[in-house]
């Protein structure tokens, strides 16, 4: 995997032609003050309020704020202002505004880490799982793996089957969260690898259901993450940013 530069930045352009910026947040480091609430919508504060655990809420409003803070500096507009519709399967979008109908992003978080791409005139996917979590191999490769992933799975020596498949799923969640499915769709549907490294070019289903190529890129966020970023089409690069609130 070639490492990312994480560029440290607090507010960009939009981007350009050809790039997808993904921007790293350290939730722990951007616990709420009651100013952090403020930015959020009714519904997105009685989320909030529904989480039990105290640490859980925390990062939430840290990561709805961050995400309001750095949607509403590339739209030149006040972060509370900011207005979400959700498709059929729960994928956020701004509403359409003069300012804002070409930009997309989309959002992941695990444990004390989240990240938000965002990209122009094109959908993107990004996801981020916590490489050390605990699963049962057989039964997660049974849940989300294609007969051909199945396949080059089994020719890995037994002690690389867990991370493999932990890299699979960011790269299937990924493009069904760039789809906007969620779950409505098999994680067995469709082949998008289980090589843990390397960016693959595949060709897949768009938001239309016509094949089209995708690109799907890892990211070296964290020795203890995986994350992958992808969307349509393979003339666009990562530019990588680490969130610092000013």
């Amino acid at each position: 995997m070639t490492a990312q530069y994480w560029q440290l930045s607090s507010q960009q352009a939009p981007p350009a032609s050809g790039e997808i910026h993904v921007w790293r947040i350290d939730l722990a480091a951007a616990l709420p003050a009651p100013a952090d609430t403020a930015l959020l919508s009714p519904d997105e504060r009685e989320r909030a309020g529904r989480l039990l655990s105290e640490h859980k809420r925390a990062r939430f409003i840290a990561g709805r704020s961050t995400l309001r803070r750095l949607l509403g500096r590339y739209l030149d507009e006040e972060p509370q202002g900011l207005v979400f519709h959700y498709g059929r399967h729960g994928k956020p979008a701004l509403v359409a505004r003069t300012s804002s109908e070409s930009l997309t992003f989309n959002f992941s978080h695990s444990k004390n880490l989240a990240l938000l791409a965002v990209a122009t005139d094109r959908e993107v996917g990004i996801d981020l799982e916590y490489r050390h979590r605990n699963i049962s191999v057989d039964s997660f490769a049974r849940h989300i793996l294609c007969e051909n992933e199945t396949v080059a799975l089994q020719r890995l020596p037994a002690n690389r089957h867990q991370q493999a498949l932990l890299a699979a799923w960011t790269r299937k969640e990924a493009y069904l969260k760039a789809l906007g499915d969620g779950l409505a769709r098999s994680l067995k549907s469709f082949s998008a690898g289980i090589a843990e490294v390397e960016t693959a070019v595949l060709r897949l289903e768009d938001t239309k259901g016509e094949p089209v190529t995708w690109k799907f890129t890892p990211l070296a966020v964290h020795p203890d993450y995986f994350a992958c970023l992808t969307a349509p089409g393979s003339d666009w690069t990562p530019r990588c940013f680490d969130w610092m609130s000013l």
